[in-house]
């Protein structure tokens, strides 16, 4: 064999490696190319669907409005008459209290109490709302009483209430003996609210005041009455969403009263009613007026609205 043959061989053998490395390159291209789409691709997915589930529990995210409160419960009913209001308000209660203080027409429409109201203010519904409740009353005699209870509702839907008085009977009994006897009181109340939002998100809300109660003395049509002058401090209003849910969905709902179920009149006829009075009133004040002296001394009004104070004789 001679150089000419040798160097044809050579350049055989030197095309088939060129082919074959060119082959190769080819498909680690495309393996790579493959690759990196898919990888694009799996990605992208994540992101949307991150995105979607993100923007899926903004939209029903619900942060709920607690509200304290002071009156009767007929002054809420009366309030859900005046102002057409048709949403659920739940009032709930300790089993050990039950619901003498409500069932009891007289003590309904004439005692007051310190209420917590708990609102839905969105259009979203929430699911299993579990309140745990703890209140504390200490006096300047050391008389001390502890409360705590649960209540769970299935569904609050927006719009609808909550309501539970921020002390038991005892508490509330115990309160007005000492203001009898001017001793000042303090009822600590701390409640932790958790609930499910339709993104099937826990969210838990806390809530903790403190009341202190001063016994204050007044005269009112003659009589001597004792006011409540009370002072809150908020110490805690805060939530979060807790990273996984705790609430279980076989938990027994509680026993509740819904106040609509109190009002069986006709709102026209009744709000009638109220503006009649409230013009017969007036039109008696501007008669009496036209004929007093003028020199007369006219005592100075006193605000006893439920909305500002507590009254003794209202137990």
């Amino acid at each position: 064999m001679d150089a000419k043959d040798t160097e044809i061989i050579i350049e055989a053998v030197t095309d088939w490696w060129t082919v074959g490395a060119t082959i190769l390159a080819g498909i680690l291209t495309a393996a790579m190319t493959y690759i990196a789409v898919w990888y694009t691709n799996k990605k992208t997915v994540e992101l949307y669907e991150r995105d979607k589930d993100y923007q899926n529990k903004r939209d029903n995210m619900v942060i709920i409005k607690p509200t304290i409160k002071m009156g009767s419960f007929f002054g809420i009913i009366e309030e859900l008459i005046l102002f057409n209001i048709r949403d659920r308000v739940l009032l709930v209660s300790s089993d050990k209290d039950g619901f003498d203080f409500f069932d009891d027409n007289e003590k309904r429409n004439i005692q007051n109490n310190r209420l917590f109201s708990i609102k839905n203010e969105s259009k979203k519904d929430i699911h299993s709302v579990k309140l745990d409740i703890k209140t504390i009353l200490k006096t300047s005699s050391d008389a001390k009483i502890e409360d705590h209870f649960s209540n769970f509702v299935n569904l609050l839907r927006g719009n609808e209430e909550i309501i539970v008085r921020m002390h038991n009977t005892e508490q509330r009994d115990k309160l007005w003996e000492e203001l009898d006897k001017n001793n000042q009181t303090i009822l600590n109340f701390d409640c932790t609210i958790d609930y499910l939002t339709s993104a099937n998100e826990q969210v838990r809300y806390n809530f903790e005041a403190e009341i202190v109660n001063i016994p204050e003395k007044t005269i009112i049509k003659d009589q001597e009455v004792v006011c409540n002058n009370a002072k809150i401090s908020i110490l805690k209003d805060e939530y979060k969403v807790l990273k996984q849910n705790i609430l279980k969905d076989n938990m027994t709902t509680s026993v509740y009263r819904n106040m609509q179920d109190y009002v069986n009149l006709d709102r026209v006829k009744y709000i009638h009613q109220k503006i009649g009075a409230a013009q017969a009133e007036g039109a008696m004040s501007q008669i009496g007026s036209a004929f007093a002296n003028q020199y007369q001394a006219h005592p100075n009004t006193i605000d006893v609205s439920p909305k500002n104070e507590e009254f003794k004789d209202s137990k």
